[in-house]
């Protein structure tokens, strides 16, 4: 289970910060999450330094949200040319 702490910066800018395991059942935790930061109208960046483990819905989820202007920061190594992948797909 991933869990998920928010911190909101005076530049404007929501940081949501994934710890632990990403897989599909939290998806609607983070879904929540990013569509509550939408509607403050803020940028939203994804902090993965202290993800674990990502599984395929969860990688395709993470990419889809790089591409719609999330910013994800901390990749780890190993997650990260997957989701440069699905990026470019």
């Amino acid at each position: 289970m991933v869990k998920i702490a928010t911190q909101l910066d005076n530049g404007g800018q929501v940081t949501l910060t994934l710890a632990g395991k990403c897989n599909g059942g939290s998806l609607g935790e983070l879904r929540r999450a990013i569509d509550k930061a939408r509607r403050m109208q803020r940028q939203i960046v994804i902090d993965l330094g202290e993800v674990t483990l990502v599984d395929r819905p969860s990688l395709q989820f993470l990419a889809a949200q790089a591409r719609d202007d999330i910013k994800l920061i901390n990749c780890p190594e190993y997650i990260e040319p997957w989701i440069l992948r699905e990026t470019a797909s």
